[in-house]
């Protein structure tokens, strides 16, 4: 079969062609494939393990730590999506341009993007890939069949911020001292992603600079509902999804989990294990994403 590869080795087949062929769109265009070839050259390969999530340190809804197991593969991009692709994907797509807030573009993480803005994002990136998309077009619906881009589930996240199988512990993503790997605290702004040191994966930005939207919904409680064995260690709990939407905390709205902390806020909000939330339609300052894949 014919068809053209991608930097890590995604074949985009006739076959792929067909599926984007039934909905025409800006994402057959050779610049959507171009932007799909750059973003996919700066994902890291996050290999199967298991990890404890969570932590005894952590607030109330990060407790108890339980053993969870990742069991596929996945990509994950290496830092946050930048201004400098979201415009091109605004350009195409004839989405609407997110403000900078005077920070500039390029290659600053993108900024005031809502969850719904992200996964219309990612399903653009799938469909220009030849990849079923994951998302309904509100993101209200995940096919977790789907092959194409999508936002980290709350567990691959923080299995990613940890350093996957070659964690080695650190409280921060790559560091117990938050100024080596973060942009946090009093930052006016964020920084141009990659600025910091890298974890374990060679991944940046996991702490500080911009909150991450993630798939889940949010549960405060949600950690107390892991399996007996997951808590002591026996078993973990394989590929947690998270909460449906029906066991969402609902206080002022239902709302999706967002990881990492940001420039503005304290160190303690950049730990790996720290959560929060926001309205899926929420977009801000402070709130950017990153895109993983299914798959070597």
């Amino acid at each position: 079969m014919r068809g053209f590869r991608i930097a890590s080795g995604l074949l985009l087949t006739a076959a792929g062609a067909a599926l984007a062929a039934q909905a025409p769109g800006t994402w057959e265009t050779p610049a959507a494939r171009d932007l799909v070839r750059g973003l996919e050259s700066e994902t890291v390969l996050v290999e199967p393990g298991v990890f404890d999530m969570g932590s005894v340190e952590g607030l109330s809804d990060s407790r108890p730590a339980h053993s969870v197991a990742v069991t596929r593969p996945f990509r994950i991009l290496r830092r946050e999506v930048t201004f400098q692709e979201y415009d091109a994907y605004c350009a195409l797509a004839g989405a609407r341009f997110p403000r900078d807030n005077g920070w500039g573009r390029g290659r600053q993480p993108v900024i005031d993007v809502s969850y719904t803005d992200a996964v219309r994002f990612c399903n653009f990136l799938s469909r220009a890939a030849g990849l079923a998309p994951c998302y309904d077009e509100e993101g209200r619906t995940y096919d977790s069949s789907a092959g194409g881009y999508r936002l980290p589930t709350e567990a691959e996240w923080e299995y990613a911020a940890r350093g996957g199988s070659r964690s080695r512990g650190y409280r921060h993503s790559g560091s117990d001292d938050p100024a080596e790997v973060a942009v946090f605290g009093d930052a006016p702004s964020p920084a141009p992603v990659g600025s910091k040191r890298p974890n374990e994966l060679g991944i940046y930005d996991m702490s500080g600079n911009v909150w991450e939207w993630c798939q889940d919904w949010y549960a405060a409680a949600w950690y107390s509902k892991a399996p007996a064995g997951s808590v002591d260690g026996t078993a973990p709990w394989a590929d947690p999804a998270g909460p449906g939407i029906a066991e969402a905390d609902r206080s002022y709205g239902v709302k999706r989990v967002r990881r990492g902390g940001n420039y503005h806020e304290g160190a303690a909000s950049a730990t790996v294990f720290f959560r929060s939330r926001d309205l899926p339609k929420q977009a801000d300052p402070g709130m950017g994403f990153r895109i993983v894949r299914t798959g070597p």
